[in-house]
């Protein structure tokens, strides 16, 4: 019970100091004039004063910061201007390769004279001895036991083709 009426206490002080400012405003006008000065003596309120009469009626005009306050502003900076780039030669072009081989290797036939290699491109089957010209474009150069070495006659580079192992 004591706790409820400290806080019924508490809240109507302060919703009391909450309201009456409303009731006192900034210009309190006296209630009645005491009755030791004469109603002539009284200053008029709808009369300037002496000090107020150089004085205008107007409001103050009101104070202007040196400065604007809320200026946009910009972080931005500028970056800086790429190096100068000297004029040099474009990198050499890389010197042209050979295709991959377009064979493969599927049989050998060792022959008493001469060996004989089987192999397939495509759908087609060549056989091929040493100096043979496959399609104006290969010469088979070299059969060993190992490999095959043909050469791309466009560009006279040679190539290997792994043809077996030795026994």
């Amino acid at each position: 019970m004591a706790r409820r009426l400290f806080w019924l206490a508490f809240l109507g002080s302060a919703a009391a100091l909450a309201v009456v400012p409303e009731f006192l405003g900034e210009r309190a006008e006296p209630r009645a004039m005491p009755h030791s000065q004469a109603p002539a003596a009284a200053p008029r309120l709808d009369a300037p004063s002496p000090a107020a009469a150089g004085e205008s009626l107007e409001a103050p005009p009101a104070l202007v910061p040196a400065a604007d306050l809320f200026a946009s502003q910009s972080w931005f900076v500028a970056p800086p201007p790429p190096p100068p780039v000297a004029d040099q030669a474009p990198p050499p072009t890389p010197k042209p390769t050979a295709p991959p081989l377009p064979f493969r290797f599927i049989g050998r036939m060792d022959d008493r004279l001469q060996q004989q290699v089987f192999l397939l491109r495509g759908e087609e089957v060549l056989v091929v001895r040493e100096g043979d010209l496959i399609g104006d474009t290969y010469q088979v150069r070299r059969i060993e036991p190992e490999r095959m070495t043909l050469v791309y006659l466009p560009l006279d580079k040679a190539q290997t083709l792994t043809v077996g192992r030795s026994k």
